[in-house]
């Protein structure tokens, strides 16, 4: 049985970079679990739904982007007609380890409200995050998640990563060399 997703509306920041996708599911939140998320995991690659290639260490230079997949659970839906709607926002920080300062930061990164025949509980979250400008060194993501239906406490987590220099390239024969060879 092929499911289309549905129709997705997302924040774009040129600090942080926030794609998200959906798949329907097959049945209504009850309420009674509070808003979390499975752990958030840095990544190479992300496919789908629960199918990615974790990132060794969490570690890239600040030329790269940090990938990162986790899924919300224990959010709300509403039946909107005959439909079922969810709305989460994140906002999202980075800090240096142990530090509360945050470097970078942004409020309502994402706001994702999706409308399905069915309640969405299968749904990830896929964020890219620019790490331009950041030096070497021992980072925390701090991902903040609510849930717009349900209310209550925002549900929070973070993911450790580093930044490492960038390997020197190496240098270009000059001119003279090329000609020699």
């Amino acid at each position: 049985m092929t499911r289309e997703c549905p129709p997705v509306r997302a924040v774009l920041s040129p600090v942080l970079c926030l794609v998200v996708v959906a798949i329907g599911g097959a049945c209504e939140s009850d309420g009674n679990e509070s808003l979390g998320m499975s752990p958030a995991i840095a990544c190479k690659a992300i496919d789908g739904y629960e199918d990615y290639e974790p990132l060794p260490d969490a570690t890239l230079t600040s030329d790269e982007k940090l990938l990162v997949y986790y899924r919300p659970t224990g959010f709300r839906t509403e039946p909107v007609g005959d439909k079922f709607r969810a709305h989460l926002v994140q906002d999202a920080q980075i800090r240096r380890r142990g530090e509360k300062v945050a470097l970078k930061r942004r409020m309502k990164l994402l706001e994702y409200e999706v409308k399905s025949d069915i309640p969405p509980d299968l749904i990830y979250l896929r964020n890219t995050i620019s790490l331009k400008g950041l030096k070497p060194g021992h980072y925390e993501l701090d991902i903040i998640l609510h849930d717009k239906i349900g209310g209550g406490s925002p549900a929070a987590q973070v993911l450790a990563f580093q930044v490492v220099a960038a390997p020197e390239a190496p240098p270009s024969p000059s001119k003279n060399e090329s000609e020699a060879r």
